[in-house]
């Protein structure tokens, strides 16, 4: 009699532990889809919502803040649907991991990615400049056709040049086929 109750007590704490395995991942999914549909915020001087585009239009002293990551520019348009945005004069992409500043930028909220053009990136130890970086993942920019350095300087002491530097913040950085320059002159390819 005392194993079939060792038995029936096993069962139930078996399916006891099921259940609230599966509430614990049922409450997981939710907050995950809770944070995908997380709004985005765009302050600005002047600032307009298209209901038939979806889209909000906000210029002068653009300000958002969405999911950990600051942009700040002259002018932004945002997509509520797809969460794309398009921003345009003295833009600034401040996410934690580093800041890329530019002329203009292609950014979407939900996936953290982008392409800013004539950009500058500081993502520590790492500086340089760039024609244009891609932010690939949370841990990744591209940077193509530019230079890097740990020169925090203006005007570098030294400098890599590259058609294409992968950086990884506070990690490393990827190049090929580059020039090594000290001062404006280069010393090594």
């Amino acid at each position: 009699m005392i194993r079939h109750k060792s038995k029936f007590l096993k069962i139930i704490l078996f399916f006891l532990f099921v259940f609230a395995y599966s509430l614990q991942l049922t409450a997981y999914s939710l907050l995950a889809q809770e944070q995908k549909n997380e709004p985005i915020i765009v302050n600005g001087d002047t600032v307009e919502y298209s209901t038939i585009d979806n889209e909000v239009t906000a210029t002068g002293n653009v300000s958002v803040i969405n999911k950990g990551a600051k942009l700040t520019c002259d002018k932004l348009v945002v997509n509520t649907q797809t969460k794309d945005a398009e921003a345009q004069g003295n833009v600034r992409l401040d996410d934690g991991k580093g800041v890329i500043e530019g002329k203009k930028i292609k950014y979407n909220f939900q996936t953290k990615r982008g392409t800013i053009i004539d950009s500058e990136f500081r993502a520590n130890p790492y500086f340089g400049r760039a024609d244009n970086v891609d932010k690939v993942s949370e841990s990744e920019f591209i940077a193509r056709r530019g230079y890097m350095t740990t020169c925090d300087f203006d005007n570098p002491h030294w400098r890599i040049k590259s058609k294409r530097m992968n950086i990884f913040p506070d990690d490393k950085v990827q190049t090929k086929d580059d020039r090594f320059y000290l001062g404006r002159v280069p010393l090594l390819y």
